[in-house]
Order: structure tokens, then sequence, then C-alpha cells
């Protein structure tokens, strides 16, 4: 997922020992608040536009 206002991409998941990790990283581009939270396939939709 990615947080629009930032912008920046989230990746969840979980570890060997079954604890749940998050990966942040700040993504190229322009702050979109207005979209709220949206997948990387929409985000890169957006980039493109």
């Amino acid at each position: 997922m990615v947080f629009t206002w930032m912008p920046a991409i989230s990746i969840y998941f979980d570890d060997p020992d079954g604890h749940s990790l998050e990966f942040i990283g700040i993504l190229e581009g322009e702050s979109k608040p207005e979209n709220g939270i949206l997948s990387y396939e929409e985000w890169k939709e957006l980039e493109t536009d």
C-alpha cells in the first residue's frame, strides 16, 4: 500500500518466527494527500498521467 501524503510504500509480512513486520520506504514523486491510501499499481498510474 502507498500512503500518498508522504509518499511512501509499506509492505507487511511475517518473519519465520511468526512476527508481523512492516517495511516502509519513501517513494519519489509529489505528495498527494487527497488520494489517501492506494495500491502501488494505482500510485504508478497516477505518476504516469
